[in-house]
């Protein structure tokens, strides 16, 4: 099977309120279909076998108590990264954080962050960011944040252990009472290759692991 690469843009963050699933490019749908049958996560066991051997980067993604399903990195744009699940569902990855969605019952839409990498946090600052969701409708909702590095730990991955540092989020919205801690596993490179995040009060937490990482 032929690797694609796939630079379609699809979207972007800070004008565009949905992704555009019209755009995907045809040679990534074809080749997307013909393994479709082996990731689509519903009573399946994704064995590191199946994951080897598809030519695309890939992460594995259980939200709440959900089965586990394969995502492919479809698309990358200015440090975003689209990746897309067999029954349509769209996640758009920055440094690790999830920043968008599509396909989800609560999709998140935007998120105005006031800091661009985890060189720049401080865990002693408060952050405050501004999330935009649809289905339903609303818009800035303002959330706090503070960051917490933790010690470096052991992680069992699909692929073997990683010594990964734990950084996490404690986030706050007071007005809607919405409080959780995130948690992101980072290795020496500040690359994400695990995370819990809650993006959305409407949606359980979305758990993710990079099965294999982007070049």
């Amino acid at each position: 099977m032929k690797l694609f690469v796939f630079l379609t843009t699809i979207f972007l963050i800070s004008s565009c309120s949905r992704i555009d699933t019209s755009k995907i490019a045809p040679g990534y749908v074809q080749a997307y279909n013909s393994i479709k049958q082996l990731i689509t996560g519903v009573n399946n066991n994704i064995s590191p076998e199946i994951i080897k051997a598809i030519p695309y980067a890939s992460m594995l993604v259980k939200i709440g108590k959900g089965p586990e399903s394969l995502m492919i990195l479809e698309s990358i744009n200015n440090g975003d990264y689209t990746w897309v699940s067999a029954d349509g569902v769209y996640l758009v990855i920055n440094n690790g954080r999830i920043i968008k969605t599509y396909g989800l019952k609560n999709n998140l839409k935007e998120v105005l962050l006031p800091y661009s990498g985890w060189n720049n946090l401080n865990q002693d600052n408060e952050y405050i960011s501004y999330f935009s969701f649809s289905s339903p409708d609303f818009n800035n909702l303002r959330v706090l944040s503070n960051f917490s590095p933790q010690s470096k730990q052991l992680i069992t991955m699909k692929f073997g252990d990683k010594n990964l540092q734990l950084i996490e989020e404690r986030i706050y919205a007071s007005d809607i009472a919405w409080k959780e801690i995130n948690k992101y596993w980072l290795d020496d490179e500040n690359f994400v290759w695990k995370s819990i995040q809650h993006i959305s009060p409407k949606l359980p937490p979305i758990r993710l692991e990079i099965t294999k990482k982007p070049r």
